[in-house]
């Protein structure tokens, strides 16, 4: 029975040997009670010899020799100098006799970290990425922008140009029963034009509001930046439509500040629509416009004409 007995412990010795995961048990006192291969191994490389009680791995893991880097991003982890990477965890057991030992263990997690180390460079590239996607976002923005104010000032030059040509030709006597009124006229188109031209999306639509005489009620906190601008785009289409449409002298706005987004509604005091509104020209390009800054427009036509978008803040 003896020889059987022994023969069973060496082969749970030897089977604890061959455990991928270092284990380690000290008793109350310090004393090494059971350790395998794999914790040994690793003791070599902090001790440059076996462990012998519970006190050295303890200063050893707390500050480790050259060669075995404590990681910052991991609790107790080290990274060995065979490029492998260990896990430290100490916890108490107690045996069926009421013994406590502390139980010291080390998982290989180099597969893991060196994942999480991936996983963290992918991001760090993804927010790049996003960074210049936002800044491109911009460009193109501000090339947009600039886009249009050149049109504004090729048509206003055009204007200008046309105003120049008709007072040549009164002065010369060549435009035979146009009067000095008509000329004067002219250029007061242009002026005109020259002002509204050089507006922003906002002063544009309170002056043509105020041309017309059409009060404009706002609700709500006014979005920011490009969103801004987007929204008097719309209330600017609205206005054209309520006045030549509608016949209305007010404008209603109500804007809601959501999470994510402003949903902004737009409507009127002027006619009730007498069928469903098709949309075109002002409206087909406002769609558009903001399905392309990645927002939603709905047109609800019966038994009130209403304009209502979803515009991202970002």
């Amino acid at each position: 029975m003896g020889k059987w007995k022994k023969l069973r412990v060496n082969a749970i010795k030897e089977s604890f040997d061959q455990l991928p995961t270092a284990v380690c048990f000290f008793d109350n006192l310090g004393g090494i009670v059971l350790c395998n291969r794999q914790m040994y191994r690793l003791s070599q490389y902090l001790f440059q010899s076996d462990m012998q009680y519970l006190g050295e791995v303890k200063i050893a893991l707390a500050s480790p020799p050259d060669g075995v880097v404590r990681l910052s991003d991991m609790e107790d982890t080290y990274r060995f100098p065979d490029k492998t990477v260990w896990q430290f965890e100490w916890t108490k057991v107690t045996d069926r006799y009421g013994e406590v030992y502390t139980q010291l263990t080390a998982a290989d997690i180099t597969e893991l970290h060196r994942a999480l180390v991936q996983l963290a460079d992918d991001n760090r590239k993804l927010d790049e990425d996003a960074k210049k996607l936002r800044e491109l976002s911009e460009n193109v923005e501000a090339v947009a922008k600039e886009k249009e104010l050149l049109a504004a000032k090729s048509a206003m030059h055009d204007s200008l140009a046309a105003s120049i040509t008709v007072t040549k030709q009164y002065l010369a006597g060549d435009l035979g029963e146009v009067d000095a009124g008509m000329v004067l006229q002219e250029w007061e188109k242009s002026i005109a034009f020259r002002e509204a031209a050089l507006l922003s999306a906002k002063e544009k639509l309170f002056h043509d509001a105020k041309s017309s005489g059409v009060m404009v009620q706002m609700k709500g906190e006014e979005p920011k930046g490009s969103a801004a601008d987007l929204m008097y785009v719309a209330m600017q289409v609205c206005l054209n439509n309520a006045i030549q449409y509608a016949q209305a002298t007010e404008l209603e706005i109500n804007i809601w500040n959501n999470a994510d987004n402003y949903t902004v509604m737009i409507g009127n005091n002027g006619k009730q629509p007498e069928q469903t509104i098709m949309e075109g020209g002002g409206l087909t390009n406002l769609r558009h416009r903001i399905e392309a800054a990645g927002g939603t427009m709905n047109v609800q036509s019966l038994p009130k004409f209403s304009l209502i978008i979803d515009i991202p803040k970002n």
